[in-house]
Parts: C-alpha cells; sequence; structure tokens
C-alpha cells in the first residue's frame, strides 16, 4: 500500500527492481517521496 510503507521498504522494491540501475546513492529521499506520490497517483 502506497501510502503506508515506510521508506525503508520503498527503497528497497525499488534496489530490488531488474531495471533500476542507478547506485544506491541515487535513491534518495525525494526520489522515494516521488515514487511514492506517483504511486498514490496510479491507485486513484
Amino acid at each position: 500500500d502506497p501510502q503506508t510503507i515506510n521508506f525503508v521498504d520503498l527503497r528497497q522494491l525499488v534496489m530490488d527492481l531488474d531495471d533500476f540501475e542507478e547506485g544506491n546513492s541515487q535513491c534518495g529521499e525525494r526520489v522515494l517521496e516521488a515514487i511514492q506520490m506517483a504511486w498514490i497517483e496510479e491507485n486513484e
């Protein structure tokens, strides 16, 4: 659920994606917030 997932779990989901080629430094809080907001909007 995008409204209840914490950033630690969300970050791990992103890092586990096969297509995610960026390093750990590219998956910061700002990126996670954007992913979470897009996910919430998609579910509405």
